[in-house]
């Protein structure tokens, strides 16, 4: 993946000059970008491989929908093209409202945005654009930002909000023996507000929900300059377990860049023996969309190979039930008590000294 200024330049003029050319012959024009098929793809219990393999879109289709988001792929190709000529930087989101009347939603432009990555295959920083804020970190970890120095622990509940683009940001651990990665900011800011540190001296980190690039990217810096292990605690439901996946193995639906920034990261919880004698009225019932993530979870290599995942991804279905964190009692200690008592599926053995 190319990230030169004169590359990214020249594909996009290329691409536009191919486009006019079709037109003007009266030709459907086309591009092409890299496939998400599973036949691009090898997944084994290792991880996930993109290959080089195209697919290409023409813009006068069979279906009346591909000539309006080709115009919209092609419109972000024009504000990709000004950006990187100016060296200009915005975020995803400004990038949106710049453009909203072409498109339906952020979500709309979103999808077409991976499209022009998949279409450059670039670093999507390359491009001018990041992604807004979403994540937090905080714990025995110094930030540098430019002549600023942060350190964590004299932060509040809320931690280091994590910009979109962490690039120019330096890491230094103050002792941390562990990164310990979060699902959600209200337990997050409830571990912060214990100062869970002091009993287990750790980084917590919070991506809010699935990770973007940049919280990923983030872990996986902290876990390669400091060689600490990377424990992460998620709700239990199919989700919390796939975003666990998301951590070590990205996303296959970003192309290329969306298997980067991956972590080693072991499985703290929740498990089914944390959750099994909970009160009943904790435990909320599966949906029909709950037993599709799990049928595709227990479709992975990286689940149906471990036998210890695919155990647990059986239990949840076969119970159909679900609980989030919010609904354990003294939160830290039972982390605390995880981590001291070493209770999570590991195969990393810095954790079994």
């Amino acid at each position: 993946m190319s990230d030169d200024k004169t590359f990214i330049l020249g594909a996009i003029e290329s691409i536009i000059t191919d486009i006019a050319t079709a037109l003007s012959q009266g030709d459907s024009p086309k591009y092409n970008l890299i496939s998400r098929s599973r036949s691009n793809q090898k997944r084994n219990a290792d991880g996930i491989q993109i290959g080089k393999e195209r697919t290409t879109v023409e813009m006068f289709g069979r279906q009346g929908a591909s000539t309006l988001k080709f115009s919209k792929v092609v419109t972000i190709l024009a504000l990709v093209y000004k950006l990187v000529q100016r060296g200009e930087r915005v975020t995803q989101r400004d990038a949106y409202y710049s453009l909203s009347s072409s498109f339906n939603s952020q979500n709309d432009f979103n999808n077409c945005f991976d499209d022009v990555i998949r279409i450059l295959d670039v670093p999507r920083r390359a491009l001018g654009v990041f992604a807004a804020p979403k994540g937090s970190i905080a714990g025995t970890v110094k930030i540098t930002q430019g002549s600023e120095e942060i350190d964590c622990l004299s932060l509040g509940n809320s931690g280091y909000e994590l910009p979109g683009d962490p690039s120019h940001l330096k890491f230094q651990s103050t002792g941390a023996r562990y990164i310990l990665v979060v699902e959600k900011d209200a337990v997050f800011k409830t571990l912060c507000e214990k100062v869970v540190w002091n009993e287990v001296p750790c980084i917590v980190i919070t991506g809010r929900g699935y990770p973007g690039l940049a919280v990923r990217e983030v872990v996986s810096r902290c876990e390669k300059n400091f060689n600490i292990p990377v424990l992460g605690l998620f709700d239990y439901n199919p989700h919390g377990l796939q975003i666990l996946m998301t951590y070590r193995f990205g996303s296959a639906k970003m192309g290329r860049e969306g298997i980067q920034h991956t972590s080693d990261i072991q499985w703290l919880g929740l498990h089914w023996y944390d959750v099994k004698d909970a009160h009943p009225k904790h435990f909320k019932k599966f949906t029909a969309n709950d037993t599709r993530v799990c049928d595709s979870l227990l479709s992975q290599p990286f689940i149906n190979q471990d036998q210890r995942l695919y155990n647990e991804v059986a239990q949840m279905k076969r119970h159909l039930v679900k609980l989030e964190l919010e609904s354990i009692d003294d939160l830290k200690t039972f982390v605390v008590e995880k981590i001291q008592k070493k209770k999570f599926f590991s195969n990393d053995k810095r954790l079994n000294n």
